[in-house]
């Protein structure tokens, strides 16, 4: 069931962040909700005075305040009655301004929570957007070890037995950080970024075959867990079941996209084979991506050279 947020909820989740308290309306604070398809649906969803694009949270400060006053009676109550037809979920004051009684009683009329703040109105519009659309984002959990590899979100996937752990475990002597081990939870904050998170029973721990759960952070330092990290690249560690030699690219790899919420992400197949150095292969593999978000791909460049120098040889020869 997709979540619902509603005056009630803001005031539980922000109270001692925003500074909230009530003016009225906090026997109808669940009346009205905010769903997660309305964060399509119009460009925000909390923010200042806009009667084109009416907000479900309404932010007042000073300044919309001295503008309301300013209209003269009559103007003020036509705003007013405006503000209030598009029933938002709340109308919040911020910059501790008065808040007129033409207000308050618009807001018991049509049973509108009203909440006042000290915080800056700015302060407050950019919060409340923040953290509504923080939570009521697309979220998934996938299975895997999730790591800050070279300052590169990475996530480890792999079957049963694939050595994903086992691989972290090396990850994390060599400097790494370890977000979260086998079910990070994932977040599309934006239509480009997902962040990756730890829950909360797993914060810390690195389930490893043989040795059982071992507390990362007490073993290698605060610094060897990070908090969040946006997933930037998936490394697949699979274990071949044919034992013909592999006919995979050899010059490109094993690289393909898999499908994270609304976002492809890079993958790069891995395979798992005795002797082989997982942790320096994951390495380069990052280094290697890393180097091509920034517009440089080896394999290309290996061809033109060599496409260069064929033409050299043969200068007659036609593509």
């Amino acid at each position: 069931m997709s979540r619902l947020i509603t005056a009630q909820t803001l005031y539980d989740d922000l109270r001692e962040r925003l500074q909230l308290c009530w003016v009225s309306g906090q026997a109808v604070a669940e009346e009205q909700a905010i769903s997660a398809d309305e964060l399509t649906a119009r460009p925000t969803v909390a923010g200042f005075l806009n009667l084109i694009h009416p907000n479900r949270v309404q932010v007042l400060g000073l300044e919309e305040i001295q503008y309301l006053r300013s209209q003269g009676d009559a103007g003020m109550a036509g705003m007013i009655g405006e503000i209030f037809a598009f029933r938002p979920v709340a109308v919040i004051v911020g910059d501790s301004a008065d808040i007129p009684e033409p207000l308050a009683e618009a807001a018991d009329r049509s049973g509108t929570p009203l909440i006042r703040s000290g915080l800056p109105a700015h302060e407050l519009a950019d919060y409340l957007q923040y953290h509504i659309s923080h939570s009521l984002a697309q979220r998934t959990t996938l299975h895997g070890v999730f790591m800050e590899i070279f300052t590169i979100g990475v996530l480890i996937t792999g079957g049963p037995g694939s050595g994903k752990s086992e691989l972290a475990l090396e990850l994390l002597t060599r400097g790494h950080r370890l977000i979260a081990d086998d079910a990070p939870d994932f977040t599309q904050i934006s239509p480009e970024i997902i962040d990756g998170t730890c829950p909360e029973a797993l914060q810390d721990c690195l389930e490893v075959r043989g040795l059982g759960v071992l507390n990362v952070r007490h073993m290698f330092g605060d610094a060897a867990v990070k908090l969040n990290k946006f997933l930037r690249l998936i490394v697949h560690l699979e274990i071949p079941s044919d034992p013909r030699p592999d006919v995979r690219d050899r010059l490109r790899g094993d690289n393909a996209t898999h499908k994270v919420l609304d976002l492809e992400i890079p993958r790069i197949t891995l395979p798992v084979m005795a002797g082989r150095n997982l942790a320096v292969i994951t390495e380069a593999a990052v280094r290697d991506f890393m180097l091509k978000m920034k517009g440089y791909d080896a394999a290309s460049a290996f061809i033109e050279r060599h496409t260069r120098l064929i033409q050299r040889q043969n200068p007659g020869e036609v593509d």
